[in-house]
Formats: C-alpha cells, sequence, structure tokens
C-alpha cells in the first residue's frame, strides 16, 4: 500500500482508500502508560506474560487499549498478545464499552477434587454475601492444589480449605 501524501489516505488500488489502516487504532495515552510501566526493560515476547502482569496490577484489569498498546510496543500482533492474555484465568480483559470488573476478585477452583469438596456450594455462598459492586466471585481452573480443596484465590493469594468464614476474614 502507499500512502498518498496530498491527501494522507491510505490507498490500496483505485477508489477512495481508508483515513486509517483496519484494525484497533493505538490510544496514545494508553501506549504512554504502557511505556511508563515497562520503564527500561527489554521488550522481549518471553516477558509478555510478566508485561501482562504489571497492566493488571496497576489498573485492575486489561483494557483493549492497553493491549493494543503493549503489542505495538513490543511488535507483536495483537492476536498473539490476546490470546495469551485470555488463555490465563487471573488476567482479567475488558473489552471497549465493558465496565471493569471490581477491585476485588475471588476465584473459586472448578477442578473435579474442589467440586467434590464443595466448590460450588462455596461460590453460591460467597455470591450471596458479598458485595457484587466491591467483590468479583468467579469459577477459574484447576489451581493445582488438590489436597487442600475446596481452594479459591483472593487476589493473588490462595485459601486452602476454604469456607465462606475464612474468605471474609481474609477479605477483612
Amino acid at each position: 500500500m502507499s500512502i498518498e501524501s496530498s491527501k494522507g489516505v491510505w490507498k490500496s488500488g483505485p477508489g477512495r482508500g481508508r483515513v486509517r489502516p483496519k484494525g484497533r487504532q493505538l490510544d496514545d495515552l494508553a501506549w504512554s502508560q504502557v511505556q511508563d510501566l515497562l520503564g527500561q526493560r527489554p521488550r522481549r515476547r518471553d516477558l509478555l506474560i510478566e508485561f501482562l502482569h504489571l497492566i493488571q496490577d496497576a489498573y485492575g484489569h486489561l483494557s483493549a487499549a492497553h493491549l493494543r498498546a503493549l503489542a505495538e510496543e513490543m511488535r507483536l500482533s495483537q492476536a498473539e498478545v490476546y490470546e495469551v492474555a485470555t488463555f490465563y484465568a487471573h488476567f482479567d480483559v475488558v473489552k471497549e464499552g465493558e465496565t471493569p470488573p471490581p477491585a476485588l476478585t475471588v476465584r473459586v477452583c472448578d477442578s473435579l477434587s474442589c467440586e467434590l469438596a464443595g466448590a460450588a456450594q462455596l461460590q453460591q455462598a460467597l455470591q450471596q454475601g458479598l458485595d457484587p459492586k466491591a467483590v468479583r466471585v468467579v469459577r477459574a481452573p484447576c489451581m493445582g492444589r488438590c489436597d487442600t480443596a475446596p481452594v479459591l484465590e483472593l487476589g493473588h493469594h490462595h485459601i486452602d480449605h476454604a469456607t465462606p468464614e475464612k474468605v471474609l476474614a481474609a477479605i477483612s
């Protein structure tokens, strides 16, 4: 493609062309925020998950604008960054127009061991007993702690042999 210099539009052949390329556009504020978070760290692809954690921890979620900015900064495709971010249960990807999640998320393990130990009832009790505007309660894949089922993750901390009382004590 060439840029028609007199009009500044993308041209791929005869016709009107486009004002900007297809796809999600780079937001300058998000790009600046991502650059500030990454600082002087090298922009290696093996650091992608670490960078996603930095953004998640700073803003409480991964916005579409921040994912786009991270892709630009690391010179990766948007699809690659999005796929990694959505693969892991501990990242909260928020698309345009969606409301970011509450500051605190409780992830209840839904593995077979946890289900047999009462994870479904635990999740239901927490959803009924906690304010959904302050705390989000969601199912999560296996946390690898089957010997202490049911298990949940509160922020970045695990609670083994979880009960509603243990969770309420940990939150307060």
